[in-house]
């Protein structure tokens, strides 16, 4: 069946796919086409060497005398195949696609229009499955009644849920949106991107377009905290003490990081200094507001932190984000208390200290 591999070389051509692999749809549809022809139960082998240009079918047929069905084979017809063959056996007898008919070469048709577009979505899902975890451009399509954002792709649909929305975004049908790929998947009729923009990750791929060193590698984002649309904690470093990583991400005259939070719909962002000593890191983190003590337990995975009394309330932060950031980036459970308390404490225990001297 040369004529079969010539279909399968220009499909492979026009659709830019291996070509083993179409023979190997091509096959599987003739198979289908044949067992309609011969019954469910008909037994086919496919014999297909791409290299050597071989792409033939067979068929085992039973021998009798006089063949009622086209599963059986007449002695004679046999015989031209297998010489010794007798009533009773069965033989591989090579099938010429002329012989199928019509309604075979439809089926056929149809099996192949298929596995085309299988071809072409399996192809899609492994294009786009190389974004999860980072930013893709799409056009918005259409906004659900439930606000969920259609995002049109080339040869895929992504949906952007009302829950990974910024509250601050805003979708108009026509615009090009980034967004963040959380997973993909390859459905019954098309590939569908799950998005986000609400994801410390968005933040993080944000960071990379916009700052060559950190796309480079010279500036590490070691984590990043984020309450969407309020604030975002990124902590960074830089092995080489020639650079000032904080410095570096912000960009002169805070160019680079204006781009990212204009992106996040004005959601502010702290650039922090990460820091292996956690004690140090702790204190990074609590910025805008200055630490002047910090007590940890390590085992507890817990740190007391102490601020001015003036800085407080900037330490929390409104609604408690600052400090819970600062938690969630660090990794401890982070107790914030004004330094008058921790004066007072030790006041008080020099006190009780003398009481106990006198009752002795």
């Amino acid at each position: 069946m040369s004529e079969i591999l010539q279909i399968a070389k220009k499909i492979s051509e026009e659709h830019e796919i291996d070509l083993e692999r179409v023979v190997e749809y091509l096959a599987e549809a003739l198979k289908i086409a044949i067992q309609k022809k011969y019954g469910d139960e008909a037994d086919v082998r496919i014999e297909t060497d791409v290299d050597n240009e071989i792409f033939d079918v067979y068929v085992k047929k039973k021998v009798v005398e006089k063949p009622m069905l086209d599963s059986q084979i007449s002695l004679e017809e046999a015989k031209a195949i297998k010489p010794d063959a007798k009533v009773g056996d069965y033989v591989e007898e090579k099938v010429d696609a002329k012989s199928l008919g019509r309604i075979a070469v439809t089926t056929i048709k149809n099996v192949i229009t298929k596995l085309l577009r299988d071809i072409e979505k399996h192809k899609a899902y492994e294009e786009y499955k190389e974004y999860i975890g980072k930013i893709i451009v799409g056009e918005v399509w259409s906004i659900g009644s439930n606000n969920n954002v259609i995002v049109d792709f080339k040869n895929a649909i992504g949906v952007l849920p009302k829950r990974e929305q910024g509250i601050n975004d805003k979708y108009v049908v026509g615009e090009h949106i980034k967004a963040y790929v959380l997973d993909v998947l390859e459905e019954a009729k098309q590939v569908r991107l799950i998005l986000s923009r609400t994801h410390p990750g968005f933040v993080k791929e944000l960071f990379k377009k916009e700052v060559p060193e950190v796309r480079e590698g010279s500036v590490e984002i070691k984590a990043v905290a984020r309450e969407p649309s309020r604030r975002t904690k990124v902590a960074v470093y830089s092995k080489d003490s020639r650079i000032d990583p904080i410095g570096t991400c912000v960009g002169s005259k805070g160019v680079r990081i204006a781009a990212i939070v204009r992106e996040l719909g004005d959601e502010k962002i702290d650039v922090i200094k990460w820091s292996a000593d956690p004690s140090i890191y702790i204190r990074n983190a609590m910025s805008p507001a200055k630490v002047i003590s910090v007590e940890i337990d390590e085992d507890l995975k817990k740190a007391k932190v102490y601020v001015d009394d003036a800085e407080y309330s900037m330490a929390i932060g409104k609604g408690g984000v600052n400090a819970k950031l600062a938690a969630k980036l660090t990794g401890y459970n982070i107790d914030i208390a004004k330094i008058s308390d921790k004066e007072g404490e030790i006041v008080g225990g020099e006190v009780a200290d003398e009481d106990d001297g006198g009752s002795q």
